[in-house]
């Protein structure tokens, strides 16, 4: 074999590749485009009519915030994943979020226990709860599948759950605007219990969802 001919052929079919931008700059464009579409969900389906008291209330802001911050330390650390090289530490980031805003309802939930709200609260399904965050999470999580195809997911299970958390936490951000709960019983179970159960189904799906046929370098 000719090697100087090899090195021609393959400098002939070498294409040019737009590197992707920097996993915090896609994580923003993520962001940003997520919050514009739970805008328009919001306008259309209309908020809550007790939103104005909830945004006043410091623990309601709290939780928001933790479940936003979730969302947004997922998707980066996501965008992260499907870079060679790129520091495995972040995928820390949304996993220490996600058990503060959990710890946050969970705190509020305690407090219902003590006054006695427990029986009644543990029996009451709310259905709806899933469908709005499921509703507010499946934009952002086919988003967050297209982009994270035009990276190398070496990692899909992972990859997959960082992504699924990440519409999730966005989603119920968004759904907690216009769709009231009754009590932090039923967001502890229906909504973190959704967004837990969106990752993890995500994890299960992630060879499929990130198929190495699929993965592209743009």
């Amino acid at each position: 074999m000719d090697t100087d001919h090899l090195i021609r052929t393959l400098a002939d079919r070498v294409e040019l590749v737009t590197p992707l931008p920097r996993p915090s700059r896609r994580a923003v464009a993520w962001t940003a485009a997520g919050a514009a579409y739970l805008f328009v969900l919001v306008a259309v389906v209309s908020p809550r009519d007790d939103l104005d008291a909830r945004v006043r209330d410091p623990w309601f802001v709290l939780e928001q915030a933790a479940a936003l911050v979730t969302g947004v330390t997922a998707a980066l650390a996501a965008f992260a994943s499907v870079v060679p090289g790129s520091r495995r530490g972040v995928v820390a980031w949304p996993v220490a979020a996600g058990a503060v805003w959990i710890a946050l309802v969970a705190a509020g939930a305690v407090g219902e226990l003590d006054r006695g709200a427990a029986a009644s609260l543990l029996m009451q399904a709310d259905w709806s709860c899933v469908w709005t965050v499921l509703a507010g999470a499946s934009v952002p999580a086919a988003m967050m599948a297209t982009m994270l195809r035009r990276g190398v997911p070496l990692t899909p299970h992972i990859t997959a759950a960082l992504g699924g958390l990440a519409a999730a936490g966005l989603g119920n951000l968004g759904i907690c605007l216009f769709h009231a709960h009754s009590s932090s019983l039923v967001l502890l179970v229906w909504h973190c219990g959704t967004v837990v159960a969106t990752a993890a189904l995500a994890a299960a799906a992630g060879g499929h969802i990130l198929r190495w046929p699929a993965r592209r370098m743009l």
